[in-house]
């Protein structure tokens, strides 16, 4: 197991590859109480990487037929040459193009695409993904379907789902994250990174820093509702973090050593998250909030960002909501918010009354499941709110060295290009008062949306939080 690279010049990369090439020879049994290991075996950053994928698949002993996945973009960008370079080296290479459905401009990771790829690998003996987020997430479910390995040649750093053990997919109106074996190696050529579009890069940046807030989620889940936490997890996602945070201006400049280093940075969180069994130290309110958006785009007329600027403009609301909320604790009258909280019922129709009419009855439902199993009340939600309650400095003392501010978020997204504003991304005032309200319902993971909501300030701080986060322009 190996991860290479010529050197390109950027200490952070070195720091990086060294930790990514010790997770990969990783099998860990940690104190959290889980193995964590990864199946990826090799990482390959570096200029002119491509030209060692022949390397990479004699190494891991792939044999037999291949079928390379792509769009028409990606494939221009790097599945031609991939293509190649294969061929030349004498492997047994197919091509699958993969095209918008109807109506759309670009190809989607939905079920329908997932189905293609299974139906056109039939007899072949691993799969290659050329694309970033969407290729990969639809390519990783099928190789996982189909039992068989894939490799990921990595066309923009703009996420960190390379290397994470999830596929996002959509079904229907509702965006799933469902378990997928990782590649086992991923190739990314810094040249053509280089070449993809610029928000693209700022995008990853996004997804990255975004590791920061959903790892304040995952230990404030871990605080109040006794879910798993891991701090070594925590640590090796916060190291990605830091070591972007140091290069972002570089980053928006498209240095050759700095999106090595935003590249490395997205592969080690995708791998920690794989290492943990689960998407919470990669995943929490701010995401919500884009996949929230993501879901509704088509009723309100939008089109859909890249996920990580939306998860950047979410983190900015969930940072400024943990400011806001925490002097409040102090405050709190605990009985009084459990006396007034409403029933299950009355909560059910409101999340059924407004999913329904933009995803539809049967999807609607679906959300409305998932809201009621986390929604607590009476003892319950009495025992789950009084540690933060009783003592909200002592839970803040675990929460913050995990923590960023608004403002420390905004700084680092204005240098590396991330627009900061509903109205950059064609988000409306509407639209972003119903993520804030409602995207924390879609799914079963606790955050500072369900901590606020739960104590009844969610709709209260709502125009504070606003305007501290500075979203609402």
């Amino acid at each position: 197991m190996k991860a290479n690279t010529n050197h390109l010049g950027a200490p952070q990369y070195d720091e990086l590859i060294k930790t990514i090439h010790e997770l990969l020879q990783t099998r860990r049994d940690c104190t959290c109480g889980r193995l964590h290991q990864t199946s990826t075996r090799q990482v390959i950053i570096a200029s002119g990487a491509l030209n060692q994928l022949p390397t990479a698949v004699t190494e891991l002993q792939l044999t037999g037929k291949a079928l390379l996945v792509a769009d028409a973009n990606t494939y221009q960008a790097a599945g031609r040459q991939a293509e190649d370079v294969l061929t030349q080296a004498g492997s047994t290479t197919t091509r699958l193009l993969l095209e918008p459905e109807p109506g759309q401009r670009e190809v989607e990771a939905t079920d329908e695409p997932v189905q293609t790829v299974q139906q056109e690998a039939a007899g072949c003996d691993y799969l290659i993904a050329v694309g970033s987020g969407t290729i990969n997430d639809i390519v990783k479910l099928a190789s996982t379907r189909l039992k068989i390995p894939y490799l990921a040649v990595a066309t923009a750093a703009s996420m960190t789902g390379y290397s994470s053990g999830i596929a996002a997919i959509r079904s229907g109106a509702i965006k799933q994250t469902l378990p997928a074996a990782p590649p086992v190696a991923i190739v990314a050529d810094i040249d053509i990174i280089a070449s993809a579009p610029i928000q693209m890069q700022a995008a990853g940046v996004g997804d990255l820093v975004s590791r920061s807030l959903s790892s304040t989620d995952w230990k404030l889940s871990s605080l109040l509702r006794g879910d798993y936490f891991c701090p070594w997890i925590a640590q090796t996602v916060d190291q990605a973090d830091q070591q972007c945070r140091a290069v972002a201006t570089d980053i928006s400049q498209g240095g050759p050593g700095a999106l090595s280093v935003l590249t490395a940075g997205l592969i080690l969180a995708g791998i920690a998250m794989k290492m943990a069994e689960t998407s919470a130290p990669g995943s929490g309110g701010g995401h919500l909030i884009s996949h929230y958006w993501d879901m509704t785009a088509p009723a309100s007329g939008r089109t859909r960002n890249l996920h990580g600027l939306q998860v950047a403009l979410g983190d900015l609301i969930c940072a400024a909501l943990y400011e806001k909320l925490w002097p409040r604790l102090a405050e709190i009258d605990l009985d009084k918010v459990v006396a007034n909280r409403p029933c299950a019922e009355e909560f059910a129709a409101q999340t059924y009354q407004h999913y329904a009419s933009l995803i539809g009855p049967e999807a609607a439902q679906q959300v409305t499941q998932a809201a009621l199993s986390k929604y607590a009340e009476g003892e319950q939600l009495y025992n789950q709110l009084a540690p933060v309650v009783a003592e909200p400095n002592q839970v803040w003392q675990k929460l913050s060295p995990l923590f960023s501010s608004a403002a420390q978020l905004r700084r680092i997204y204005q240098q590396a290009g991330i627009p900061c504003t509903a109205t950059a991304l064609g988000i409306s005032k509407a639209d972003l008062d119903n993520a804030y309200r409602f995207a924390s319902r879609f799914r079963d993971r606790y955050t500072i949306l369900d901590l606020a909501c739960d104590l009844g300030l969610l709709e209260e701080l709502r125009e504070e939080v606003f305007a501290d986060a500075q979203v609402a322009r």
